[in-house]
Order: structure tokens, then sequence, then C-alpha cells
């Protein structure tokens, strides 16, 4: 009984302790509780909540990865897009709304989770 009493309160104690480890690495993440991400000048552009910052590149793209479906996703990321104004002219295409350039944002799912990249 003693035995079975320890195994139990063992196996808790790593839940709890990976799940407190998770919670800890998330908060720390740029992104995941946060809805927009701060670009490499300074500009603020929207990100799904919940979406784990992974790498920027280039100065001009940023990666992200989320258990979210990618329906929902576009669907909010279509909802932000709405107010732009594409333009499109010898040198470049894109989106923009007051000063904030963004030429695409991109979600692509991979199986088990969605990667949104916004080239900005």
């Amino acid at each position: 009984m003693k035995k079975k009493k320890i195994i139990i309160l063992s196996i808790l104690a790593v839940i709890i302790i990976a799940i407190l480890v998770s919670f800890i690495v998330l908060k720390n993440n740029k992104t995941f509780f946060k809805s927009e991400y701060i670009g490499v000048e300074g500009q603020k552009i929207f990100i799904p909540k919940y979406s784990y910052f992974k790498e920027e590149c280039c100065m001009t793209a940023a990666s992200f990865y989320s258990l979210r479906s990618e329906k929902e996703l576009k669907k909010e990321i279509d909802n932000y897009m709405k107010d732009f104004e594409y333009f499109d002219d010898e040198t470049t295409y894109g989106y923009r709304k007051d000063g904030l350039f963004i030429q695409k944002y991109e979600v692509v799912n991979k199986g088990l989770y969605r990667k949104i990249i916004i080239t900005y």
C-alpha cells in the first residue's frame, strides 16, 4: 500500500514539474501569450495568439509555430488584413496600412502543428 502511494505521488510530482517547466518555456517566448510581434525596426505586427516564435530571417521575415487549426489561423489573419491596402508597383508588392508593410502571411500545415511565416 505504501509503495503504491509513493508511486502515485512520484507520478503527480513529475506531471506538475513538467507543466511548470512548459509554462516557464512558453512564458519566456517572445510571442506565445501575446497577439503581436515586434519586428526588427519596431513595427508591431499581428500574430494569432498562442503562436510560438521560432526565428527571424533576413530582417524581413519571421516564423512561428501554432497548434491551432489552419482554418482558424487563416480566418484570424484574413480578418486582420481586411483593412490593409494592396499595392503592386515595379519593384515590390504587398499590403500596407499606417506605415506598416506586409508582403505576405503564409500558414503551412505541418501535420501536428502549423507554421506561420510573415514576410514584412
